[in-house]
């Protein structure tokens, strides 16, 4: 006779086995689902509402792809500052696939005081829509369906008229850091105000700023080097908008700095723009070349190199920007000329480019960086800096060039979906430090 044991456990084996089939089986029709909803890829690299977790808790109905080779929708996400502070996002659907050709753009306009989950959930909302033109041509339609919320209020249209501020927005800031050891102690803090009135014909900012930083380093018992640099400056510019393509105004600056031997600088001029492609393209692609005339009144706070303690110095500056954002990834370039009219001889050369590619399935590469060549220096005091003004930045030292390089690789491998969120114990460093 078999043990009552033996056979209880006999049965519990194949209860067991009998629901892993069935799970399997569960799992098998998930799998199947899945692999026939909608492959889409979210790409915000870079934008300030850009949360995937969000978009694929709210978007729950497609698949999401953590590369846009394995999508058949490619949906670009871009922004630009409006007026008033706020957001004007363009959102690009881009087919790929079956779906080749077949693209469309929404936007959200969002205003500055929107809370961010409140600019995503319409940013959600409108991909959600523009993906049904998608839909409707899988076999995922047929068990979808599109409803309207019937209570929902009607949105009204702000004019002109209901704007008691007459489009002019304000904004104010302040930060600071500190930092400090048993022998050093650095603190940096900086101000910040800025009024703009922007709209469709002319933009009109005006700004100031104030920063201050101080180190001491206690190099023995008895000494202690102090490091004081500080600065403010104050600006406006003013630019009127001349169809599609062209733009022209000026800007009128001061400023101060420690650091660059300026007890007060003032600048004046007049500039016009042209940009290549329609300012109504700019959140994806802008080419534009810029020339302006100025004239810059300068008092020195010491004696510079060329034993003069103010004067007055006109100049001519030529620049041209590149940026573009496309499904294969972003670049921009910007080309700058600063010369004297006085003294053709001093002058300074800018460049500043950048990249950022998807090379090939999972693998991006960026690339930053700027290179000057500088033969305008004729702020520089004629006593120069002393060692302890070099080692703690308090001057600004001579020099033929400057230039700023990063390089930047990143590859991902695994499965091609990327559906699920699991926010538990953050990030892999949020908790658990590196030196345990």
């Amino acid at each position: 006779m078999r043990h009552p044991r033996a056979s209880l456990g006999l049965c519990l084996l194949a209860l067991l086995a009998s629901v892993s089939d069935v799970r399997a089986q569960e799992v098998e029709v998930e799998a199947a689902v899945a692999s026939q909803a909608l492959r889409v890829f979210i790409d915000c690299r870079g934008f300030r509402f850009c949360d995937r977790d969000f978009y694929v808790r709210e978007i729950a109905f497609i698949n999401h792809t953590r590369d846009r080779e394995d999508a058949q929708v490619h949906v670009l996400i871009t922004g630009q500052q409006t007026g008033a502070g706020g957001q004007r996002i363009s959102i690009d659907f881009i087919g790929r696939d079956e779906f080749e050709g077949l693209e469309d753009r929404l936007g959200v306009t969002a205003p500055p005081a929107e809370a961010i989950e409140q600019v995503m959930t319409q940013i959600a909302r409108q991909i959600q829509l523009g993906l049904a033109r998608y839909i409707a041509r899988t076999d995922q339609s047929q068990v979808m369906r599109l409803q309207a919320d019937e209570d929902a209020p009607a949105p009204e249209v702000a004019t002109p008229e209901d704007d008691p501020w007459n489009f002019w927005t304000f904004e104010v800031s302040a930060s600071g850091f500190l930092f400090g050891q048993e022998r050093q102690q650095f603190f940096f803090g900086n101000t910040d105000f800025e009024a703009r009135r922007v709209t469709e014909g002319s933009r009109l900012e005006l700004g100031a700023g104030f920063n201050y930083s101080e180190s001491n380093f206690d190099t023995s018992d008895t000494t202690t080097v102090t490091s004081i640099t500080r600065g403010y400056d104050a600006n406006v510019l003013f630019v009127l908008s001349a169809g599609e393509h062209w733009g022209w105004g000026g800007q009128l600056a001061a400023a101060h700095s420690t650091f660059s031997n300026e007890d007060l600088t003032i600048r004046l001029a007049p500039a016009i723009e042209y940009n290549v492609f329609p300012y109504s393209e700019s959140t994806r692609r802008q080419l534009r070349f810029v020339y302006s005339v100025g004239v810059t009144r300068l008092d020195y706070t010491e004696e510079t190199i060329f034993f003069k303690t103010e004067e007055t110095v006109p100049d001519h500056r030529f620049a041209a920007a590149l940026e573009v954002r496309q499904p294969w990834g972003s670049s921009r370039a910007s080309f700058q000329v600063v010369q004297h009219l006085d003294d053709l001889s001093r002058h300074r050369i800018n460049f500043n480019g950048g990249v950022d590619l998807r090379v090939i399935k999972g693998l991006s590469l960026g690339i930053n960086g700027g290179v000057s060549r500088v033969r305008d220096q004729i702020n520089l005091a004629a006593l120069g800096a002393s060692e302890e003004e070099i080692l703690t930045r308090q001057r600004e030292l001579e020099t033929g060039f400057e230039y700023d390089f990063n390089v930047r690789f990143s590859y991902t491998f695994g499965s091609i979906f990327s559906n699920v969120v699991n926010p538990r114990l953050g990030g892999r460093n949020e908790f658990f430090l590196r030196n345990f």
